[in-house]
């Protein structure tokens, strides 16, 4: 069994070299990238290689997703990435209502398009606020899964239960 390991996690245990020493030394194979892994992807993938693991996926902003999607493509490949994730939306960006969030699943979408035209495959990794119903009772993460059929959930048991979700139910879903 491929175990695997959220970089985003160690992100206040650096230097890279000794998380991955680290994390190679208990058994991991594979990590997650995040932005604080991107910055010389080359060199990154160097000391993945000397740790034997391999970065299979990685998070990526919406908005670099959106608006510099070659720069992400680049970096992905070069790490080794055969999926991306879009993780987050500060609490400023999120939408209001149900019709903010199904706009939001339809830009998600267009993104998970360009991505899989380039042979990856995407998905949106979520947090606690998809969870927590809006004004009018419904779900975030309910239609974002309606109106972006096409992406993959990378799905955070532990934000669906801060959310107040429960796992079982959105796993079954």
């Amino acid at each position: 069994m491929n175990v695997s390991f959220q970089l985003y996690s160690a992100r206040n245990f650096t230097p890279w070299a000794d998380v991955l020493s680290t994390l190679s030394k208990l058994g991991y194979t594979q990590v997650e990238g995040f932005g604080g892994n991107y910055q010389d992807a080359a060199a990154f993938r160097a000391m993945l290689d000397t740790n034997g693991l391999s970065m299979v996926s990685g998070h990526f902003s919406a908005d670099a997703l959106e608006s510099d999607l070659d720069t992400v493509l680049a970096t992905a490949r070069t790490l080794g990435m055969s999926r991306i994730f879009c993780p987050h939306l500060a609490a400023d960006q999120r939408p209001k209502d149900a019709a903010g969030w199904a706009a939001f699943a339809h830009r998600l979408e267009a993104v998970g398009e360009k991505v899989r035209a380039a042979g990856l495959a995407f998905g949106w990794h979520n947090h606690d606020f998809e969870l927590v119903p809006l004004a009018d009772g419904s779900v975030p993460m309910q239609i974002i899964l309606e109106n972006a059929p096409g992406i993959d959930w990378e799905a955070d048991i532990a934000w669906i239960i801060r959310g107040g979700g429960d796992p079982m139910d959105w796993i079954a879903r």
